[in-house]
């Protein structure tokens, strides 16, 4: 999520003229290569420059390999291109122009969740994501050619970058365009790793950027999900009861069935008047599965998977959790 370091000062940001819509997003770079200036970091840092009186430009924010930071909010209309119109219809971010790689894919990464993100606020498609060059081409900018030289420098462009934030926009990663693990049809998750008292975001896209969920914003520790896919910038896709959404799979503990699993329908059975435990995991150190912790003598579920001397199981559909196998026989 971008941090705010609105640059007060600055004679725009005073102006407060508000934006009358929003048509494109301008992708710029500020073409001071080989200087390396980062956001926010740094005694020489572009908030320092622009948060003062007599600058005579400003954008929404700067991208670099640390983050994302805004300098003005989303509804300000900034004097970024030299036109009125795009002043007025435009938001647009200043991409850090850095020295390695390694730094230019991590801004790079970030550049392209926040872009897809203010797509997804705005309503746009990836085609309204344009470099300062494509809207002077267009006629609503001045003559500037960012920000492909600095693309250019590391055998990217523009066409590269908008198939990134389309590929993020559909659930991916910036870079790849693709996941690095699918399960079919899923794995299950349990939430791990939280200090005391925390819980865990769930947000509507693979990254924080991206809002929260709003019919299941947060899980807490045990909490059990379904796991459609991990993504290789370290986000995983879950179902919560129906509500898709994506959480840090550094917080989930993923156990998958290798090669698949051919699901079929169990009862519980031989419990002898007692009740079955469900539990969140494959073995007694599990706890109980909140939302069913027990199953009574010939109830049904859905058998989806196995570990060892336990069965993997779905109630009504919605919950998982694990049983053993010694109480389950086959409807």
């Amino acid at each position: 999520m971008a941090e705010n370091y609105y640059c007060t000062e600055n004679d725009c940001y005073k102006e407060g003229t508000k934006l009358s819509g929003t048509e494109y997003l301008i992708v710029h770079s500020p073409a001071v290569y080989p200087a390396v200036i980062r956001a926010v970091s740094g005694s020489n840092n572009w908030y320092k420059r622009w948060n003062k009186p007599g600058v005579e430009k400003l954008v929404h924010g700067f991208i670099d390999d640390t983050g994302v930071y805004s300098f003005a909010p989303d509804t300000l209309a900034c004097w970024q291109i030299g036109d009125s119109w795009g002043n007025k219809n435009c938001i647009g971010y200043e991409l850090c122009e850095l020295d390695t790689a390694e730094e230019f894919g991590k801004m790079w990464d970030h550049a392209a969740a926040h872009y897809a993100f203010l797509c997804q606020k705005y309503g746009l498609t990836p085609e309204r994501v344009i470099g300062h060059y494509e809207a002077h081409e267009k006629g609503f900018a001045s003559s500037h050619s960012d920000p492909e030289p600095y693309f250019k420098r590391f055998g990217k462009n523009m066409a590269d970058f908008r198939r990134d934030v389309a590929a993020v926009m559909e659930g991916g990663s910036a870079g790849s365009g693709a996941t690095a693990e699918t399960y079919e049809p899923w794995a299950h998750g349990t939430v791990v790793n939280l200090e005391d008292g925390d819980l865990l975001n769930v947000r509507t896209g693979p990254g924080v950027s991206y809002g929260l969920l709003s019919q299941w914003p947060k899980l807490a520790e045990g909490n059990e999900v379904d796991v459609l896919a991990r993504y290789d910038n370290g986000w995983a896709k879950i179902n919560i009861q129906g509500a898709k959404g994506y959480v840090n799979a550094w917080y989930l503990e993923i156990r998958r069935q290798e090669g698949g699993y051919a699901s079929w329908v169990g009862k519980a059975a031989g419990l002898g008047g007692s009740r079955l435990n469900v539990r969140t995991g494959p073995g007694t150190s599990y706890g109980l599965l909140s939302q069913w912790p027990k199953l009574a003598e010939g109830n049904l579920v859905g058998v989806t998977g196995e570990s060892g001397g336990w069965y993997q199981v779905r109630i009504e559909g919605k919950y998982t959790g694990w049983v053993s196998k010694a109480y389950i026989e086959r409807a």
